[in-house]
């Protein structure tokens, strides 16, 4: 399905079709973005490829973005999209949330970029076709195809990187294609040990008599990951598809306070199984039905036997299971479209531990989802209006719980019956400019993770209340696509955002990292962002971001009244500039941060950010070379308490296509 940003006039008594040349393809049951209303961004697949960067690295640069690390290479690296926490923003892969009943923020370090097509930004709110409301909205990691069907191409390419802290890569795809099936095999390869230089205080922030310069220690990692993806086109009509990939992460975690002798360690192995099937035209020429089959396993190993990170000695074992299947189906007519979704889903979650007194059974999590959309045009489809209504039915049997102190937390059942208006608007002014406005209801119920704490870092909070947040935007967008004597292409975009959340969950941690999670009854996180990309001249490129938000703690409690809400930055700050002269690629990144907080009373402020990088490409005929510097200032952040980022850093990579 093709689609295109169009709109329709009189004129001298003739309709007149513009259609722009930012036409993307898509597949039945994924965002139509020329319709959507919500506020978006797409990172294509040419961002990820050819350089040493990782998955946050990509997103960090859109607006409105913001991740938060907890250390070197591959470690824990969560998404915050306007204010919104991680638990509120759901991440998709290929159309199937990764986000789960068990808790715990979607690790987007785990996710190789060698096995990414495109990503889609969604802020604010959430577009039907990716089912479930979120809070904060959500990104859609679309991994990739190989080429078109029935070509005979085949073709592979090899990548290879060393970069600094004992830092290595190697990743490799092949793209096989033969008549009516393609196949996409790849793999990735990570091994760092992460022992950079970093001023550790002993945990005294204030006596800088202790500080001393040190290599983290025991914060080393190793990651396999692979992605197998078949298609086949059955006919005209019908096509199918069968994916697979899988994760394998063995993390080393350091103590707070750097002790050489830390032994502690996160293993993760993730599998997640997809298979689709397309059906064009199934009822009429204008009805099309997407049916998806899918299934994750999530195992996880926390072994901190010798009590180094937390507080009690611990090893912990905990498999998370969910299946499910999605339906779609569509219906476009000339004035109007309508979309159905539903989803059906169970999870389970099993955690057995051996040192600690906690004692879990297992846990389940019942969902139901049924969503319908109406997309209605008027004014000769200048003007486009999306109503959303999405119906959630979720019952959850969670088991009891015997915590660290010997606190039990009977067996209990809960069930949330959840209904999420949504109304969106979008106003083309030309092909090129158009306004869009959007409203909506979002709610979240507390993760297992939330309620009930979990390795070692988290204390539970069984009383925590589901989240509820009316959210509110409207954003202005001008497009240009050809050469206009010095300008060749050119986005703007400009937009103000305001949310009003009941029980919003944050966490709170102390010098120890160790977290608990607990309701603020009422806040307000609003904000202004803008984004502005260029092509000024043939051979330069220019990307600018600048996010402010504002969010108000209203909490009853009078020390946090009127505070700012813990956990992200309140202004952000972000350039990209490129210059190809010929076969060269000469690229400069800065990122600027300021006004971020670790808890409540505002009390902790974190560190400012001001991060800048540097990398020089050479092109040839059909491989790669680059050489990048990040972090040149050799400047230490700390996104999470006592959780050091690497300072200066190199790596070259070598790309081959074949």
């Amino acid at each position: 399905m093709l689609s295109a940003c169009r709109t329709v006039y009189a004129q001298d008594e003739e309709l007149r079709v513009l259609i722009d040349d930012g036409q993307i393809s898509s597949r039945i049951g994924e965002v139509d973005r020329s319709i959507t209303s919500s506020a978006n961004s797409v990172i294509e697949a040419d961002r990820l490829q050819n350089s040493f960067v990782s998955l946050p690295d990509i997103l960090e640069q859109e607006v409105g973005v913001q991740m938060r690390a907890n250390g070197g290479e591959g470690s824990l690296a969560t998404a915050v999209l306007r204010g919104a926490s991680s638990e509120q923003v759901i991440i998709y892969l290929d159309g199937i949330p990764l986000n789960n009943a068990s808790g715990g923020p979607v690790d987007l370090s785990l996710i190789p970029v060698s096995s990414i097509e495109r990503i889609e930004i969604y802020r604010g709110s959430t577009p039907l076709a990716l089912g479930s409301p979120s809070i904060g909205g959500a990104v859609n990691i679309i991994t990739r195809q190989s080429g078109k069907l029935s070509s005979e191409e085949n073709s592979g390419q090899l990548s290879a990187s060393v970069a600094s802290f004992h830092t290595y890569k190697l990743s490799g795809s092949s793209s096989l294609s033969h008549d009516k099936d393609d196949v996409l095999l790849s793999a990735s390869y990570l091994k760092s040990k992460n022992d950079f230089s970093f001023v550790n205080d002993n945990g005294t922030q204030y006596n800088l008599l202790d500080d001393r310069v040190e290599s983290r220690n025991n914060a080393g990692v190793e990651h396999f990951s692979m992605l197998a993806n078949w298609k086949h086109q059955i006919s005209e009509q019908y096509d199918t598809e069968l994916r697979l990939d899988m994760f394998d992460r063995e993390k080393e975690l350091p103590s707070a306070i750097n002790n050489a002798d830390v032994q502690t360690r996160l293993d993760t192995q993730q599998y997640n199984f997809l298979t689709q099937i397309n059906v064009h035209e199934v009822w009429s020429k204008d009805s099309n039905l997407n049916l998806k089959l899918f299934a994750t396993r999530k195992n996880e190993v926390f072994d901190d036997s010798l009590a180094q990170v937390g507080f009690f000695n611990q090893h912990t074992e905990s498999v998370t299971k969910k299946s499910g299947l999605q339906f779609y189906v569509e219906k476009n007519e000339m004035q109007q479209q309508w979309k159905l979704i539903t989803v059906l889903s169970r999870e389970t979650y099993d955690s057995e531990s051996s040192l600690a007194l906690v004692e879990n059974g297992i846990s389940t999590r019942d969902q139901i989802e049924l969503s319908v959309e109406n997309v209605s045009y008027f004014d000769q489809q200048r003007f486009i209006l999306n109503i959303v209504a999405r119906y959630q039915v979720i019952n959850d049997e969670l088991s009891s719980v015997i915590d660290s102190f010997g606190a039990v937390t009977t067996a209990f059942d809960e069930n949330y019956k959840l209904l999420n208006p949504q109304v969106g608007a979008k106003y083309l002014f030309n092909s090129r400019t158009y306004l869009t406005a959007n409203v909506g209801q979002y709610n979240r119920m507390p993760s297992f993770y939330e309620l009930f704490g979990g390795d070692g870092l988290l204390m539970g909070n069984a009383n925590l209340k589901q989240e509820s947040s009316l959210n509110t935007d409207i954003g202005f967008t001008y497009t240009w696509y050809e050469p206009y004597n010095w300008l060749h292409d050119a986005e703007i975009y400009a937009g103000i955002y305001h949310n009003n959340v009941e029980d919003l969950i944050v966490r709170l941690y102390n010098g120890a990292g160790i977290g608990v999670p607990v309701n603020v009854s009422d806040a307000v996180i609003q904000g202004f962002e803008s984004t502005i990309k260029i092509k000024p001249a043939k051979n330069h490129a220019i990307n600018a971001n600048v996010s402010l938000i504002d969010s108000i703690n209203k909490a009853a409690t009078g020390s946090f009244d009127g505070g700012v809400l813990p956990g992200y930055y309140q202004q952000s700050f972000s350039l990209y500039y490129s210059y190809t002269p010929g076969e060269w690629l000469f690229s400069a990144d800065a990122d600027i941060k300021r006004n971020m907080y670790y808890d409540r009373s505002n009390l902790r402020k974190g560190d400012d950010v001001n991060l800048l990088g540097l990398s020089v490409r050479h092109n040839f005929k059909n491989s790669n070379i680059e050489f990048a510097i990040n972090n040149i200032l050799d400047e230490e952040v700390q996104y999470f308490l006592e959780r050091p980022t690497p300072g200066i850093s190199y790596s070259l990579t070598y790309n081959h296509n074949f």
